[in-house]
């Protein structure tokens, strides 16, 4: 049987951050969460019109077990904290495995972010 991602990479902590959006002091962290995942650090910046951008496309593999009270698609617009550096959560994908089609890991891709 082929080895699940959790396998094969060493797994980091993490926080996964609830978030309250839009409110009259901007994005709040409303609860944390402790958890285990797969990290990858992905970060550059662009230039482009005289005005440089930071870019990121980390992403994170977790657990589907840890996010069984969610739908996967609410998951976009939390945040993950990592190291002291927060992220939102930009898309969430399900890695299924190709011999029994259940779903070994979540894949999500963040942005840096800022919270209050």
């Amino acid at each position: 049987m082929t080895p699940t991602v959790f396998e094969v990479f060493a797994e980091e902590d993490y926080e996964f951050l609830n978030i309250t959006r839009g409110g009259v002091y901007g994005n709040q962290i409303t609860s944390r969460t402790p958890l285990k995942g797969i990290f990858k650090l992905r970060s550059s910046s662009s230039t482009g019109n005289n005005i440089e951008t930071r870019q990121s496309t980390s992403t994170l593999h977790a657990h589907p077990e840890d996010y069984k009270c969610w739908d996967y698609s609410e998951l976009v617009g939390h945040g993950i904290c990592k190291d002291g550096i927060y992220y939102q959560i930009s898309e969430v994908t399900e890695g299924k495995n190709f011999d029994n089609g259940l779903v070994e890991h979540l894949t999500f891709t963040l942005e840096r972010a800022d919270y209050v």
